[in-house]
């Protein structure tokens, strides 16, 4: 299976043959042999916005398994100050460091010495071995440089462990507290959501108040124009009447007026007419009925113009 990893400071990496039992420390060693880059390096997790530095025994492919979206860095480590072993010179010939009992080698399994020690050692039998022979002293010294370079190098790797679980507690921990934060954020907002909801609902009812009050005057000033309104009407109409009424007495008063005019002046041409009619029969002998008539004809039929109105004929013209 191929693992992708990018490396700090240059381009992404794939990683061929990954196994369930490829370790951090084998992806390290691959990159490093294949980038020619000599010195500490360390394979970090990268899982969202969190980075978490691996141990050289964990897994990648079951870390990839067990989270899906995660990132692998190749990350160069800035160099530890070791301590160094001193050692004093006694009689001319180097001391001899305190024996390791025990030593973890790199597959975790411990370095079991060929000779046995028992934690009791006597003096003499200590005496005994710092005044071996120099090629069995140099041995020894061999073996005792290796063991603490084992164990060192188990240390170191417990250290890195230790300081990957410490980041990945302190992101996790980063991520409680922001999370209360933004918690102690949203149950602020909601409340002060609340207050200015409170708020708005009073303002709401006493604008809806005001808008009744506001509503309920104005019908009342609508009604009482409308009465003055029908009110007015009527009294134009009623002034109306009256004008009409005043006009159509005058004009009765004025066709009286010229009824009687008329008829003062229809009296005083039939009283003229009569005179003239009497002197002209006088003048003339006047004229006979037509046989078999027996309404008599008065004046000539040309004065028919100026007959007098009776109640047959009002207008004071027959034929």
């Amino acid at each position: 299976m191929e693992l992708k990893v990018w490396v700090e400071g240059g381009p992404q990496r794939v990683v061929c043959g990954v196994t369930e039992a490829t370790t951090c420390e084998d992806v390290v060693y691959a990159l490093a042999h294949a980038t020619a880059q000599s010195g500490r390096f360390a394979l970090v997790e990268r899982w969202g916005h969190t980075e978490r530095s691996l141990a050289p025994s964990d897994r990648p492919l079951r870390l990839l398994a067990r989270r899906g979206d995660v990132r692998f860095l190749l990350r160069r480590c800035p160099p530890r100050k070791t301590e160094h072993i001193t050692r004093k010179p006694t009689d001319g010939r180097p001391l001899r460091p305190p024996p390791y009992d025990e030593a973890v080698t790199r597959s975790g399994q411990r370095y079991q010495p060929s000779h046995k020690e028992s934690p009791g050692d006597s003096p003499t039998s200590k005496r005994r071995l710092v005044e071996g022979s120099p090629q069995q002293q140099y041995r020894d010294l061999v073996r005792l440089v290796s063991l603490q370079r084992e164990r060192l190098r188990s240390q170191q790797e417990e250290l890195t462990h230790c300081d990957s679980e410490l980041s990945y507690w302190e992101a996790r921990l980063g991520t409680r507290e922001e999370l209360s934060r933004l918690e102690r954020l949203y149950q602020g907002g909601r409340s002060e959501m609340e207050r200015l909801q409170g708020d708005g609902e009073e303002a709401l009812c006493s604008e809806l108040t005001l808008a009744r009050s506001q509503l309920a005057h104005c019908e009342a000033r609508l009604l009482h124009c409308q009465q003055r309104l029908r009110q007015l009407c009527q009294e134009v109409a009623e002034e109306k009447r009256r004008e009409e009424d005043a006009v159509l007495e005058e004009r009765k008063l004025l066709l009286q007026r010229l009824s009687q005019e008329l008829r003062e002046a229809n009296l005083l041409a039939l009283s003229l007419a009569d005179a003239e009619h009497k002197h002209w029969l006088e003048s003339t002998g006047g004229f006979s009925n037509r046989p078999g008539s027996t309404r008599k004809i008065m004046g000539s039929p040309r004065q028919l113009e100026n007959a007098v109105p009776t109640n047959k004929n009002p207008n004071g013209v027959w034929v």
